[in-house]
C-alpha cells in the first residue's frame, strides 16, 4: 500500500505595497501569461494572452481579436484568471479579477506598438482588435529568494532526509 503525505507550507503572508509594486513590473517584464476564462458550458478554458501594460493599480490591458472566444466568453462571464511563470527566476503568480472589453480607441493607440500589427495588421483602428482590461482583484504570488545551487542542496538533503525542503520560498498573497 503506498502512503500519500501531503506537503505543508507555511500560510501566506500579506504582501505589502511595495510587494505588489514589485510584482507588477515583474509581469510587465514578463509579458505572456495564460488567461482563463468560462466557456459557454462554464467549463474553465486557457489561452496564452500578451498585456500591453501593467498599471501600477493592477490594472492589465490586452489587445485580443474582437471575434474570438476571450470576448465572447468575458461578455458571458467577466471573472477570469491569469497565471504568469518565470521559471529561471522562481516566480510563480495566479490573479484573479474582472474582465471588460473597453471601447477607447485613444487608449488602444497609447498601448500600439508595431508587434501589435503582426496580430492587428489595419492598426489601431483594425476592426477586428478589441481592448481588453483586467482589474485584478486578488493575488498569491510564490518567491523563490534562494540561488539555483542553495535550492539544488536543499532538495538533494530533502531527498536524502526523506523530509520536505525547509526553504520552498515565500508566498504572498493580496486584495486588491
Amino acid at each position: 500500500m503506498t502512503q500519500v503525505r501531503s506537503a505543508t507550507s507555511p500560510a501566506p503572508v500579506t504582501a505589502t505595497a511595495d510587494d505588489r509594486q514589485h510584482l507588477w513590473k515583474s509581469i510587465d517584464d514578463l509579458k505572456v501569461a495564460m488567461l482563463t476564462t468560462h466557456d459557454r458550458d462554464e467549463t474553465l478554458s486557457g489561452r496564452p494572452v500578451t498585456a500591453q501594460r501593467v498599471e501600477p493599480d493592477g490594472t492589465l490591458w490586452f489587445f485580443v481579436a474582437a471575434d474570438g472566444g476571450i470576448v465572447t466568453d468575458v461578455a458571458r462571464n467577466a471573472r477570469v484568471h491569469l497565471c504568469y511563470m518565470d521559471v529561471g527566476d522562481d516566480l510563480y503568480v495566479w490573479l484573479r479579477g474582472h474582465a471588460a472589453i473597453v471601447d477607447d480607441l485613444v487608449k488602444v493607440k497609447e498601448l500600439w506598438s508595431p508587434l501589435a500589427g503582426a496580430w492587428f495588421p489595419g492598426g489601431p483602428e483594425d476592426p477586428n482588435l478589441a481592448l481588453l482590461r483586467i482589474k485584478v482583484e486578488r493575488g498569491d504570488y510564490w518567491d523563490v529568494d534562494s540561488s539555483k545551487l542553495v535550492q539544488f542542496f536543499s532538495m538533494a538533503k530533502a531527498a536524502i532526509t526523506k523530509t520536505p525542503p525547509g526553504d520552498a520560498g515565500t508566498h504572498k498573497k493580496f486584495n486588491n
